[in-house]
């Protein structure tokens, strides 16, 4: 079988999650060193990551996820009752639509990825002052963000929180989540978390 490639840089968090699951899946792969301003021949709205996987290409993390999920054996990513999917895709969403237009767009702003006003970002670190708590809470409930049992939606969480200590602001958000720092514990420990872990990060000022 030909090769997977993936196609992205390994602090991307997108790109991560797609490294996540192929490990968690055993998936041998193959890492393409690819910025999003180069990636226009995979990804014509200029985005990471994309993979290619014989003659297919393949961009949006949801995508790929679910293409490896069904040509690749190994652990399910997605539970297969309905209900329990369906929670799973809920979750795996609202990490990628409302944590991700909160943390990660703070993140990008404080790392100078994302040059908006001041009170554009004091806005994004509010929104996730209101969001972490909601994960929070769900991880009272539950051992994994969807249930009992790891799914695609804690992949798409962990390369995010992931970068919560290395900002204080964040750093405080995440002290008062501890069912969200017990889950993020136990997700280190994971063998394909050490094996995905970026070599650098992007520096932040103090």
């Amino acid at each position: 079988m030909a090769t997977l490639k993936i196609h992205g840089l390994p602090p991307s968090t997108f790109t991560r999650t797609v490294r996540l699951a192929c490990h968690e899946k055993g998936i041998d792969y193959e890492m393409v060193d690819a910025m999003p301003s180069t990636i226009g021949p995979l990804n014509p709205f200029g985005k990471i990551p994309a993979i290619t996987h014989g003659d297919l290409t393949l961009y949006e993390s949801i995508a790929i996820l679910r293409y490896i999920e069904r040509v690749f054996p190994g652990p399910k990513l997605w539970p297969e009752d309905a209900v329990a999917a369906a929670v799973c895709d809920q979750w795996a969403s609202a990490v990628a639509d409302s944590l991700v237009n909160a943390a990660l767009r703070y993140f990008a702003a404080r790392a100078g990825f994302l040059p908006v006003p001041a009170e554009m970002a004091q806005k994004y670190l509010a929104r996730t002052v209101e969001v972490v708590p909601i994960f929070d809470r769900q991880l009272g409930r539950h051992r994994f963000l969807a249930g009992e049992a790891l799914s695609v939606a804690d992949l798409y969480l962990y390369p995010l929180y992931a970068y919560f200590p290395d900002i204080a602001e964040l750093r405080a958000i995440a002290d008062k989540a501890p069912n969200v720092n017990r889950w993020a514990r136990e997700m280190a420990a994971r063998p394909s978390v050490a094996a995905t872990e970026p070599s650098f990060k992007p520096q932040v000022a103090a």
